[in-house]
């Protein structure tokens, strides 16, 4: 019975120590808009940030070329693509300043992708730090595109298979320009009655020439039971729809 109260201690005592934030400060900047999209009507656009709190914030930007993993993390790059100005500034309390983001890099036959990051710096120290405050530092991402000359918005559900009771699947971006997967919807069904199995989830971008792999571990005994498995996926292109009849050994043994 040790191990779990103390696993439970330590637990309780990190949280106390994330939330042990300066008495009376808060991290509150906001952005706006929440994403650019550039195309060669409109080579720039304005980043307006807000500052919320109570006191002044020193604020760094900055740009990286962004990319996915099949898994979905990001992954970023140096790109000297986009331009910022300023890409240092100091907001005091209450102020709203404006950023000017642009490119003069030519459109491509391919949607470019980038994450331009705002991001709070610490204050500049005129008293000691009091023992045991910790100050939680801001930083949000806003997603920018560079579109083609011509926007082709396509997308499809790949590799729907049922493997050692696993299901796995693709979503894949064949256009090119970026799409949100915005709800993802797994159902098992056997010969007859409602689903065996149903998983739920949000996706996120797809963005142009990437796909997103999902793989959702499943009992043996509901696999057993499977004999039709689909795929539905909510994006701004219409609903993408996949299924697939399980094949013998699909559950392993």
């Amino acid at each position: 019975m040790r191990r779990p109260l103390v696993g439970f201690v330590l637990c309780l005592i990190l949280v106390q120590l994330i939330f042990a934030v300066e008495e009376g400060w808060t991290s509150t900047f906001n952005v706006s808009p929440l994403q650019i999209v550039l195309s060669g009507k409109t080579s720039s656009a304005l980043l307006e940030i807000k500052n919320q709190s109570t006191e002044s914030l020193r604020l760094q930007l900055s740009v990286s070329a962004w990319d996915q993993s099949p898994s979905g993390e990001m992954v970023l790059a140096a790109t000297e693509d986009i331009i910022l100005f300023p890409s240092l500034l100091t907001l005091e309390a209450g102020e709203t300043r404006k950023v000017r983001l642009g490119t003069a890099v030519p459109r491509s036959g391919t949607e470019k992708s980038y994450r331009a990051f705002v991001e709070e710096l610490p204050p500049q120290q005129t008293e000691p730090v009091t023992g045991g405050n910790i100050r939680v530092l801001t930083r949000l991402s806003i997603p920018v595109f560079l579109q083609p000359a011509q926007n082709i918005l396509r997308g499809e559900i790949a590799d729907l298979t049922v493997h050692d009771a696993t299901a796995s699947f693709e979503i894949r971006n064949i256009g090119n320009v970026h799409f949100s997967a915005r709800h993802i919807e797994v159902v098992g069904l056997g010969l007859s009655g409602p689903p065996i199995t149903k998983h739920a989830f949000e996706g996120w971008y797809i963005l142009s020439g990437g796909f997103r792999r999902y793989d959702i571990r499943l009992s043996l005994d509901d696999c057993r039971k499977l004999r039709l498995l689909t795929v539905e996926v909510q994006t701004e292109l219409g609903l993408l729809k996949r299924e697939a009849t399980l094949q013998p050994g699909a559950c392993g043994r």
